[in-house]
């Protein structure tokens, strides 16, 4: 994972690069910029702003074609008769040991 890091002791800088910074990255179109997250700086004030960024590749076309219904296989059966799809019979109960007087 590939991170981008703004920090600086005054927060108020940091957002202020981040809005300019941010929107430009994400309108390039030449990466994904994920979601930023503000993180108290870990040596006295100030903040870290931390962002993923990963190269947008290519774009790819997908084509789908219609399959065939009849190659299809056909419904499964449920596992255990008189069930209905979807639901399951619970498991036997078990007898408790009387453990006497």
């Amino acid at each position: 994972m590939v991170q981008l890091r703004i920090m600086h002791d005054d927060p108020d800088k940091v957002r202020e690069v981040a809005e300019l910074l941010l929107p430009l990255m994400r309108a390039s179109g030449l990466m994904h910029v994920g979601d930023e997250t503000e993180l108290p700086n870990r040596r006295g004030e100030g903040l870290r702003l931390v962002v993923e960024v990963t190269p947008a590749g290519p774009p790819v076309r997908v084509r789908a074609d219609a399959g065939d219904a009849s190659a299809s296989s056909p419904p499964r059966r449920s596992p255990r008769p008189g069930l209905s799809p979807g639901s399951r019979a619970l498991p036997p109960a078990r007898t408790r040991l009387d453990p006497g007087p």
